[in-house]
């Protein structure tokens, strides 16, 4: 109990007593807690030390904040005797009509009481939370979630700021203003508390962490009535007096509670916390409970709630459509509003860069999304990304309501501003674009696009659906409604525009308009930007905007005459009307005879491999062999046959979006956010990385339909899986989590290639540009004369860890070396976050635990990278190695360098406390060299005759950094 008066932080009696002329009169701590609804309000006194006022009378008054005639004056009856020398109450006020709490309206009452020496004054607001028929009520209203889930008090705001009045109300309002209603904070405060109280920022507070007492995976050993005083006293009673509280959490982190309700201990978990929801909910039932936050899918509870980082860790944005079936969250029969409390993820740091923490997850996520894009890009492109992948999860889930009606909330737990540490008022925080993007997919009233051709050729039409969520303040219909839309070009014109009139929308409703917008034919190509406004009457009451990339006719380019013949085989057609449309010159065979190596090009059409092509295999690797060309499209995994490459494959098979965590088959199949491992190469003539991102729809889709839209690049991935493969392949673009999928690679064998993509070209063929210019270039570079380089060229020193410099050497899993993330930690508070040394490995973190979410001032960036390999990731998506992996690690990369070069200089860094060993192999030659604890050095490795192409290895201590290579 005093822990539950230290945590509340009550006044103490004496300031609370009655001036008399009189000897002050000293009375003990009372806690007073109310539990209000919308006419009246349950009172419950203890005072624990107070055994001296048994009997007497407790008066009130309840008086509105803001000023006005007293809303109840009378007794609640008298003080009982309780065990343990204290006294307690529980009254009733009951027939009052108060104005009620929200958000639009946080109206507050004061309730003040005297009994005898006592004086207490707490303050509340009348409000009901309830769940109805999957929804969440808000005095009888549905309301929808709007959250953020990463705030202060903690999170390395000044000590000054955390609880200054100030600070918190200019915080709240800012989230306010950008059209969040509901934030978690990272400790309970009754400062950032009265705050949301006053200002009308909802809450969703409680024990975010494991039950006291509890351990692994399993629920406390204690009594359980000691169980619940802690959650009564310590984790939601400070919580009680504040209106702005919503919802309780009873849980959250903690091995079967953060994992699955099918985890081991699982059932003793949720017995416990369904045992503590029913009787927390009977003591306090003016709130709804999430019983276990995340992965206990609302089995203790009354919401159904779920955590899922798509579109970061794992899958894309398109699994947030598996939420249309609410079974996705549901685990029982009871009909529950779902709330995502966790999601979206996309850990910006202060540059704005993705944060690299080493030996986690975060460095393999950044590869995902933003890839081996240039160092100078990577701030723009990260926080773009966040911003995209927001306001995606927020519109998607918002949206499709109309599929779904429980769908209640969803809170992204991202870091919303650049800087926490060294600020000096919430002014100094800069917001993210992140922000601005809640700002537009936060409105009550939303109007948002739903586009599935975000690239499409001038005089084509598009198809966008325009949807109107109608969450307004004002809890009404939706009349008179028109949208204004225009498409305006990067310098601002405007290319064109329309009016349609929309139907109505209740509150709490979703409407979809299908439109049909014909593109003019003469847009020269370039990126638009489809803007519209929903007009109420004459009023402008939301304003959303979406971009797609237009392409004028012939931006694919042609064949022109080539030295090569192009012969498509293709026994299911599909390839050759794809052919056909991109007006792309060929000759059909049906078979493998009579192939020319030096003059023919063989293309294996989509999905067109046959027994035919089986029993030719050695055909195959003869005529590639001999310097013939082949560009095989992708191939069902069920039925390719690649024994004849000169490298083994794995056409990769599992889909990538889906309403699991985790599941096996990474790299998946399919994936969005291509990455140009050689973005200077041939086939990526005129098209650039934002060109690999999504691609167009081919097959209609909108949300209403079931499944997912065609819009990823690529369908047909796969891996390389022999150890050596580079020596032989040219990875050319790549995707998925580290980079592990292969979506385009040329191999090489005698003086012929063969380039495998798993691109979904044919399809698209004739419909949008990208593809068409893809596959035209793709034919035309193993048409081409010029001969073909299965290395990169490097003439500038190699500056590892930045991608740029790196020249497309280092690719995904492939090569064995790793990125080293190191801390850049402010200075003041250096002291505080010391940097540790991982002992094995010697990955540096700044204190205790990555913190890449709880430490959003410091930064973590790539410092070189380490002999590291072979790796692959664990289920969660962390590096990982064999289980009989000793210290030592390996890297290989493939280059050529100029002419004339005659030493490789390689500096090498040891941040560990031993010397240790690095060998450096060049085309199977070998030189060592020791390199001193905490030192750097740099080693010189004579080229003599090695040639322009080089096999260089790295081996070594895995705790040893490579910072630079170059070559004089």
């Amino acid at each position: 109990m005093r822990r539950y008066f230290r945590a509340l932080g009550l006044l103490t009696a004496a300031a609370l007593i009655r001036a008399a002329p009189a000897p002050a009169q000293t009375a003990p701590p009372a806690r007073v807690l109310t539990f209000p609804d919308t006419a009246s309000v349950r009172v419950e006194v203890e005072v624990p030390d107070g055994g001296a006022l048994a009997g007497t009378e407790v008066r009130g008054v309840i008086t509105p904040v803001a000023g006005g005639a007293a809303l109840w004056r009378g007794s609640l009856g008298r003080l009982q005797a309780a065990p343990g020398g204290g006294v307690r109450l529980t009254g009733r006020v009951t027939g009052v009509h108060p104005r009620l709490w929200s958000p639009q309206h946080p109206d507050l009452y004061r309730l003040t009481l005297e009994a005898g020496a006592l004086r207490d004054t707490v303050r509340f607001g009348f409000r009901r939370v309830e769940s109805k028929d999957g929804r969440i009520l808000l005095n009888g209203r549905p309301i929808f979630l709007r959250g953020n889930s990463i705030n202060p008090p903690g999170r390395m705001v000044p000590d000054s700021l955390d609880e200054n009045p100030r600070f918190v109300a200019d915080y709240i309002r800012y989230l306010k203003s950008i059209g969040v209603n509901i934030i978690r904070l990272t400790n309970t405060s009754q400062v950032w508390l009265d705050a949301g109280d006053e200002l009308g920022m909802m809450f969703f507070q409680g024990n975010y962490g494991k039950p006291e007492g509890a351990s692994g995976d399993a629920p406390p050993r204690a009594p359980f009535e000691e169980s619940l005083r802690w959650y009564e006293d310590e984790v939601l009673g400070p919580l009680a007096n504040h209106p702005s509280v919503v919802v309780y959490v009873l849980s959250n982190e903690q091995a079967a509670y953060e994992i699955s309700y099918k985890s081991r201990g699982a059932a003793e978990i949720e017995a416990f916390l369904t045992r503590a929801y029913h009787a927390l909910q009977e003591w306090d039932p003016t709130r709804l409970y999430i019983g276990n936050a995340g992965y206990g899918f609302g089995r203790s509870g009354d919401i159904c709630d779920i955590h899922r980082y798509w579109g970061w860790y794992y899958n894309t944005f398109l699994s947030f459509y598996t939420m249309r079936d609410p079974h996705t969250c549901w685990r029982s029969g009871r009909v529950q509003p779902i709330t995502m409390t966790e999601n979206t993820g996309n850990y910006t740091g202060v540059d704005g860069r993705f944060n690299l923490v080493p030996n986690t997850k975060q460095p393999a996520s950044q590869l995902n999304w933003t890839g081996h894009a240039p160092d100078s890009a990577q701030a723009r492109r990260s926080l773009a990304y966040q911003a995209w992948m927001a306001g995606q999860a927020i519109e998607i889930m918002r949206r499709t309501r109309a599929e779904d009606p429980y769908l209640a909330g969803l809170m992204p737990f991202t870091i919303l501003f650049h800087h926490w540490w060294g600020i000096g008022s919430f002014a100094d925080m800069d917001p993210k674009p992140v922000a601005q993007q809640y700002a537009r997919s936060y409105q009550p009233v939303l109007l948002s696009w739903e586009l599935w051709t975000p690239q499409a050729y001038a005089g084509h039409a598009i198809r966008p659906v325009a949807h109107v969520v109608n969450d307004a303040d004002s809890g009404r219909a939706l009349h008179d409604l028109s949208l204004r839309y225009r498409l305006v070009d990067a310098k601002g014109a405007v290319r064109l525009q329309g009016r349609r009139a929309l139907p109505d929308v209740a509150y709490y409703g979703t409407r979809g308009v299908p439109l049909e917008i014909m593109l003019p034919a003469g847009l020269p190509t370039g990126s638009y930007t489809l803007e519209g406004r929903l007009l109420q009457g004459a009023d402008t009451v939301s304003r959303n905007e979406t971009t797609l990339f237009v392409a004028a006719p012939g931006y694919a380019g042609t064949i022109a005459p080539a030295t090569r013949r192009v012969l498509v085989y293709d026994t299911r057609g599909d390839t050759r009307r794809a052919f056909t449309r991109a007006g792309i010159p060929f000759r059909e065979v049906r078979s493998l005879r009579g192939l020319d190596p030096a003059r023919d090009e063989l293309v294996i059409g989509a999905d067109a491999w046959t027994n035919t092509l089986t029993r030719g295999k050695k055909a195959l690797k003869d005529f590639v062999s001999a310097g013939g060309r082949v560009l095989l499209l992708r191939q069902d995994p069920t039925r390719f046959d690649g024994s004849w490459l000169p490298t083994p494959i794995e056409l990769q098979t599992e889909p990538l979006d889906h309403p699991l965590v985790y599941p096996p088959g990474r790299p998946y199949r399919n994936g969005m956010a291509v990455n140009p491992e050689r973005p200077d190469h041939p086939v990526f003539a005129g098209l650039d990385r934002d060109r690999f991102f999504l691609w167009s729809d081919w097959t209609g889709w909108n949300e209403s339909r079931t499944g997912f839209p065609q819009v990823y690049p690529v369908t047909r991935g796969f891996t390389l899986t022999a150890r050596d493969a580079l020596a032989h392949t040219a990875i050319l673009a790549d995707y998925g989590h580290g980079l592990q999928g292969v979506a385009l690679a040329e191999m090489f064998s005698g003086r012929g290639s063969i380039v495998l993509s798993g691109f979904d070209l044919v399809d698209r063929a004739g419909l949008f540009p990208v593809a068409d210019r893809l596959l035209v270039n793709l034919v035309r570079y193993q048409a081409s004369a010029a001969g073909h380089e299965p290395y990169p060229l490097v003439r500038e020193p190699i500056v590892w860890g930045d991608y740029q410099s790196e020249h497309g050497l280092v690719v995904g899993v492939y090569n064995g070396l790793i990125v080293n993330g190191v801390p850049v930690v402010p200075e003041p508070i250096r002291a505080k976050y010391p940097l540790r040394v991982d002992e094995k490995e010697g990955w540096q973190i700044a204190g205790a635990g990555g913190g890449w979410n709880t430490r959003p001032a410091i930064q973590y960036v790539a410092r070189g990278r380490r002999p590291y390999g072979p790796y692959g990731f664990s289920i969660g998506g962390s590096p990982s190695l064999a289980e009989d992996a000793g210290p030592q690690g390996s890297g290989t990369v493939w280059m050529r360098v100029p002419d004339g070069r005659k030493e490789m200089l390689t500096t090498v860094w040891n941040p560990a406390d031993v010397p240790l060993e690095l060998e450096i192999g060049l085309n199977g030659a070998t030189r060592g060299a020791s390199v001193p604890a905490h030192g750097t050095i740099t080693v010189n490795t004579p080229l003599n005759d090695a040639g322009d192409v080089l096999a260089v290895r790295y081996s070594g201590d895995r705790r040893l950094v490579l910072l630079r290579t170059e070559f004089r």
